[in-house]
Order: C-alpha cells, then structure tokens, then sequence
C-alpha cells in the first residue's frame, strides 16, 4: 500500500480549489494518514500528545484525496463536555458536503450520533433526524472509541465503539457522489481528540440490501419559492404588497419523497450572518367550498396565508420553548383551511435561523379508498386505543380490545352495525393485542399471558404465562387446538399446546413478527424488520417470502379473503389484498389523514372488513365486494 503525502496548504480556499485543478486520482489508501505527514490542511487545528498518543484536536482536511467510496475510520476520545467531533467527505466546496458527528453530552439519547447534509453553508440537523439520520449510542469519556464509516453511493453505515452491528445506517446521503475531500471538525480544545484517521478507497463494499421506503399520501411535493430576502426587511407576518409582490422571483422546486423540502438545497443564505426569509407557496383546488385538514412543519419561524389572509404565526427556533427544544422538522402543526370552490394560494413567509432551513406540508384528504371498497361506519368506539377486532359469528359480535397504557385494559363487545353493546366487557387485562376464537373461547394475548375467556360467561377462566415475553402480540390456531404466538420484541413464534409454551420458529427469518395466520400445513405472518408477509412450513418450517411492503411495514392484520388470497393490513394505515403468488393491490390508504389500521378482521359471509384505527380511537367498517 501507498503511503499518501501532499504539499501543506495554508488557506481553506485553496484545499478546495485543489481539488477542481488535480485530473489525477489518488491512489487507493489503507494505512494511517500521520497528522504531521505534509497531507494535511490544519485550520484553526492543533497536534498535540494525549492519553499516549499524538491526536489532532480542532478541523482539517485531505485536500487532494478526491475521495467517494470506501472506508472511513479513525479513533475518537472525548471528555463528555458539549462538542460535536465529526468528519466531512465528498465536499463539493466548503460550503457544501457530507457531515457525520456525534454528540458526547447526550450519550445514550436517540439522536447521540448523527448524519446532515450541509447545503450552502447550512448544515440541516434540524431537518435530517430520526431514522437513517440519527442513532443512540454510549459515548464513554476518557477511552478511545474507534469509529468506522462505510460509504458506498448513496448510503453508508457508521461502526461506533466495539459493536458488530452498525450503529447508523444511512440510506440516503444527499449529495450526488461525487469525489471530494476529506475533514476533520471539531472544537480546538480537548473536548475532542482524533488518532489514528485512515482512507480506504474502494468500490467493493457490501452495504446489504438497499432500503425500500414507503411515504404517505398527500404529501406536498412541488412547490414555487422566491429568492431569499433578509428577514429584518420583511414583516413575515403581512401579506407581500403589490412592491414586495413585485419583486419577488418564483421558481418551482421539487420536495424530497418524504415531503421535505431543504430551502438551503435551492436557494443560499446571506453571508452576514442575519435571518434569511424566503416565501414558499402551493395552490390547492376545490371542488366546492369545504374545510380541510392541512398538516406542515417548519424550520425555524413561519407565517402561513390562505388566499391573503393570516392564518398562523409559529416559532420552532432551536431552544426556543425550553432548553431541551430542538426544533426539529415534522408534520407536527395542523391548519383546517376554509377553502372556497376553485383555486386557492397557500402562501408559507419562512425564516431561518440557525440549523436547518426546511418546510413540508400534507394534505390530509389524500386518502385513498379502492373502488371495490366501501365505507359503511366510523366513529369513536369510547374504547381506549382499539387495536385488535376478532368476530364471533355464533353470536354476530365483534370483540374490540383497548391497549391503553393503564396496566387494567378490557375488551368491548360491539354490534356489526357499529353499536356498542358493552363497553367494558371483560376487563383486568394488561395492554391486550391480538385475538382468536377457539374451543368457544376467546383467546387473548396480553403483555404476560394468553388469557383464556369464557365466551358464554364473558369471565376470564385461565392466564397461561408466556415463557420469557418481550411483547408477544398476537395469536392463530389450528383445526386441532394448536395455538402460534408472537413475541414481537422477542423475534419468536411460540407454539401453545397441551398447555405448554415452546419457541416454535426463531432465528434471522424471524425479525419483529406481528400479524399472524394458520392457513392449512402453513403458517403465515407478518415480519416487521424488512415489512414482508412470510410464510413458514409447519412441518419443515422453510420460510419463504410472499410480498413485501416497505421498509417500517408493520403488518399487524392478517385475514383470509377465501381462495384467492389474503387482506393484509400495514399498521401506519395501509391495507392490501394479497394473493399467494404474492400480486399486491392496495385498498387502502389513509396515511395522509392519519388514520392507522391495527389488527383488522375479516368477516366473509357478510363481506365486512372492520378496521380499528388504534391512536384515535375510532373503529372503521368498510364492504369488499372482492377482486
């Protein structure tokens, strides 16, 4: 291997200006580049020994490595004080580059190690969290923690400490990859020291999979933005005036598939350090005059118009409500916009701060309804969190379970008509979930048990307990009495029978099951780590896969639909009909307004599917005239 060596520079500008001049790609590294080597461009940086070892403390950078794919590594000490020690790469200028860093003061929290992409100068935190953007991690002081990134498109995973399983995995970098230099940044203090940094550049990384995101409806994807202005010469909460209007230049610019649109991405900021503003709008048509729920979310101040007139005023600055506020970027706000028949401007004033400059909206009527499929009822069952609905077709009831987080959850009988016949019918259960009818008994699971309840009498008879549960979840049996549970959190199926537990099916097939089904020798259910129905073989227990929903799929309902296939419901509101060669068509769709499809049932003789909505207590019925 080649040891890399290039002439020290003295100016930032010139570290990136290098980059553009050099036609010659550097060779591939694997050892450690030495602070002191000549390669490096030290900026408001210092080379110093601590804990036995020479470390770099403050920012700088490997102007000539033009790297885009490979390996990243080096170790990292801190002292636990507020910093945020990170790397740069693939930096198109000094304005614009890949950003990972981590946050020592907030070890073990969610968001301890994160990803940004910095556009025109403004690194996006606020808008790039949660996951494929921020992760948990133990950040100990005192100790050199190796660190581990490999970058292969545009995705990358992050080794942290002495984990064998990546910490962050990043599914989406922003920038196009492209090569570009590589940075240090940090604090010149020793809160944070570097040690042994090396490159490795290669294409040949294995990253697995690719992700399969799936995004809501209604989601507001072009909108028209104007040029940024400074905000201390606008009042964002007045509509522009004819001059204002006058001046300002509309472009149309496209939204990220999740809705986000990075206002830094399009459009740069002031460089004197002021609040920038830029307005951003989007028409919506209206076939009569109506309300609508809107749902947006906004970094850092925003102003929001309907047809002129103020509507809402917010402030979503980086601790600006408490010392703990991030202002981080969601569909956290709801507008119930009075829209008149035609066309109407929705017009968002939106200022930016400090950490990212973003917007996004939902239009909450974007639900989708499958022709074949008709709404018959909906309302608030009174129950609390309804998750589960099972049917009892000797007595015409639908039994509905309540998941409140109160530790003395119950069951609620309910008519097919939508009548609630008795609210607290059975109670005395622990955060029920999924049901089963069996022997003329309702079998329940609860967080502990499959709980056991006489129909007839409507009172708990036996709590069997589960062996070692993390959240089992739901519940099928067989023609011959046998039972299949899953352990959500646990990854397992267990097997109950003669009035014993036994791990039935377990190991990498198995990741996070929810939904599941006994369909004669086969047993089908539903996997949440990679969002596919699987089915297993109960005499071999092969597992094969049927079809695959996303990735963050839950699939929580499984019913059969007769000989040609399966009604699969996805808990964050999406229902489809499945065949067994695995042919998707959707239902359902009501990610825009919000309202989520638990454990449904099936009820095939009247053609019902009843659907609960979980979060806000609503249960839904709908009529399947079949495929």
């Amino acid at each position: 291997m080649k040891r890399f060596s290039v002439l020290r520079s003295g100016s930032v500008i010139v570290l990136f200006c290098s980059l553009a001049l050099s036609s010659q790609p550097t060779p591939i590294l694997a050892e450690i580049i030495d602070f002191e080597s000549g390669g490096w461009v030290l900026y408001d940086a210092e080379i110093i020994e601590h804990m036995d070892r020479q470390c770099l403390i403050g920012s700088a950078f490997l102007p000539h490595i033009a790297f885009t794919n490979g390996i990243i590594e080096y170790d990292l000490a801190v002292d636990g004080s507020r910093s945020y020690p990170g790397i740069s790469f693939r930096a198109e200028s000094q304005f614009a580059y890949e950003n990972f860093y981590c946050r020592p003061h907030v070890s073990g929290r969610p968001d301890a190690l994160q990803y940004t992409a910095v556009f025109n100068g403004v690194a996006g935190w606020q808008l790039y969290n949660g996951p494929g953007f921020t992760a948990a991690a133990e950040i100990p002081s005192g100790e050199w923690i190796h660190v581990r990134l490999e970058i292969k498109d545009q995705r990358a995973r992050v080794f942290f400490g002495d984990g064998e399983q990546p910490a962050l995995v990043i599914n989406d970098l922003k920038h196009i990859a492209a090569a570009g230099p590589i940075g240090i940044k940090s604090a010149k203090n020793k809160s944070a020291c570097f040690s042994n940094f090396s490159v490795t550049k290669t294409d040949e990384i294995d990253l697995g999979p690719a992700a399969n995101p799936v995004f809501s409806r209604g989601l507001v994807t072009e909108w028209e933005l104007s040029q940024p202005l400074r905000a201390t010469d606008v009042d964002a909460e007045d509509y522009p005036d004819a001059d204002l209007a006058a001046q300002i230049q509309w472009q149309r610019v496209t939204a990220e598939p999740n809705g986000l649109l990075d206002i830094a991405r399009q459009v740069p900021r002031s460089l004197n350090g002021e609040a920038d503003l830029v307005f951003a709008r989007v028409f919506l048509e209206a076939e009569a005059d109506e309300v609508r729920r809107f749902s947006f979310g906004y970094s850092d101040i925003a102003a929001v118009f309907l047809n002129g007139q103020l509507l809402f005023t917010g402030n979503s600055t980086y601790r600006s409500r408490d010392e703990t506020f991030s202002g981080i970027v969601g569909l956290n706000d709801t507008l119930h916009l009075s829209l008149r028949q035609g066309r109407n401007e929705l017009l968002f004033a939106v200022v930016e701060i400090f950490g990212g400059w973003g917007l996004m909206g939902q239009d909450n009527s974007d639900d989708f309804l499958h022709a074949r499929l008709t709404r018959l009822w909906e309302f608030d069952t009174g129950n609390r969190l309804p998750e589960s609905v099972v049917y009892d077709a000797n007595r015409e009831i639908l039994y509905v379970t309540n998941n409140f987080r109160g530790g003395d959850e119950y069951i609620s009988r309910v008519s097919v008509s939508g009548e609630v016949i008795d609210k607290e019918w059975v109670t005395g259960l622990n955060r029920p979930t999924g049901m089963a009818i069996w022997d003329d008994r309702l079998w329940v699971v609860d967080r502990q048990h499959l709980v056991e309840i006489d129909l007839a009498e409507g009172t708990i008879r036996e709590r069997h307990l589960i062996p070692d549960p993390e959240m089992p979840n739901d519940v099928a049996f067989d023609d011959a009495g046998v039972a299949y549970v899953t352990d959500t959190r646990g990854s397992r199926i267990y097997c109950f029978e003669a009035g014993e537990f036994t791990v039935w099916l377990a190991g990498d097939e198995v990741d996070r099951p929810n939904g599941i089904l006994v369909d004669g020798d086969r047993l089908l259910f539903g996997n949440g780590a990679d969002g596919c129905l699987k089915s297993a073989d109960r005499q071999e227990k092969a597992v094969r896969v049927i079809a695959c929903f996303g990735d963050d799929s839950n699939v929580d309902g499984l019913c059969q639909a007769g000989d040609d296939g399966y009604i699969v419901s996805v808990f964050k509101g999406r229902m489809y009909h499945v065949t067994d060669t695995g042919e998707v068509t959707e239902l359902l769709n009501t990610t825009a307004s919000g309202f989520f499809c638990a454990d449904i049932e099936y009820v095939r003789d009247k053609k019902l599917i009843i659907v609960p909505g979980l979060f806000d207590n609503r249960l839904a019925a709908y009529r399947f005239e079949g495929l």
